[in-house]
């Protein structure tokens, strides 16, 4: 009876030994197929965090280039708008601030214009104006008269950079380079003695040749005898050319010298001027 017990006892064991050993393997395989299929979904996942990244990225940067398009158009069109601004208005704001820049030049023999470009009294003007004379005399549009000594000139090139003692007014250099035709523009100077006068035109032609080899801008402006050496100015206000010459026998056929020859040239006949008086 004894015995049989025992069998039995040991029996009841083994079945749940292996029991509790498939239970325990069962687990195990689950557990690891949980494991890896956790693992493949995360796998997953992260692929498809990368592939959305990629493209919020690429989606991003299209935006970001559009928008930098969008900027560049927007700018243009505000260029245009204020182009059009500048084109249907005036010149009576630019002559106010102009004109305190502009001088009348008189010599013995001579009369013309001329512009200040340096606070200090240096002004351009053109060499026929003073050409043979014995004295310059350079009036201000305020009315006050100054003696004018002789810095400098270029017979070719008909400029010519004079010089009165005080602080005045000044006007820029534009680059002619970037004028255009049909560009509005205004002649300033002192046409048959009348006292700083005001003409308005067009810019007919850019980059007229002439035979001592410069390049000149034709204009439609009305320029005559006094004309010359008084600034050709832009909206801006800024020279665009010294007034030179006009043909005769034609309508609206004027001639000034672009501003980069005459800035140029005052640069290397003022450099010149300077190592003298420094010497």
């Amino acid at each position: 009876m004894e015995e049989n017990k025992e069998k039995i006892f040991v029996g009841v064991l083994i079945v749940i030994l292996v029991g509790l050993s498939y239970f325990t393997f069962y687990n195990s395989y689950q557990l690891s197929a949980l494991n890896k299929n956790l693992e493949t979904q995360t796998e997953l996942l992260n692929t498809q965090i990368t592939q959305l990244t990629l493209a919020t990225q690429e989606k991003f940067d299209e935006l970001s280039k559009n928008l930098e398009a969008s900027g560049i158009l927007i700018s243009k069109l505000e260029q245009k708008v204020a182009n059009v601004q500048i084109s249907s208005q005036d010149f009576s704001t630019v002559v106010e601030q102009v004109l305190p820049a502009v001088v009348s030049v008189h010599t013995d023999i001579a009369q013309g214009s001329g512009v200040i470009v340096s606070s200090s009294g240096f002004i351009v003007t053109n060499y026929h104006v003073i050409a043979g004379g014995r004295f310059i005399r350079a009036t201000t549009y305020d009315n006050k008269d100054y003696t004018a000594e002789v810095v400098g000139y270029d017979v070719e090139a008909d400029i010519a950079v004079l010089k009165i003692e005080g602080s005045f007014e000044r006007l820029e250099f534009a680059d002619s380079d970037k004028l255009i035709v049909g560009q509005r523009v205004i002649a300033l100077g002192n046409p048959f003695g009348l006292s700083f006068s005001v003409t308005e035109g067009i810019i007919s032609a850019t980059n007229r040749k002439a035979t001592n080899g410069y390049e000149y801008l034709q204009i439609d402006v009305p320029i005559n005898p006094g004309n010359s050496g008084g600034p050709l100015v832009d909206i801006n206000g800024e020279i665009v050319g010294i007034n030179n010459f006009k043909i005769q026998s034609g309508e609206g056929l004027g001639f000034a010298i672009e501003s980069n020859t005459v800035s140029k040239k005052y640069s290397q006949i003022k450099e010149e001027y300077d190592l003298l008086t420094q010497a």
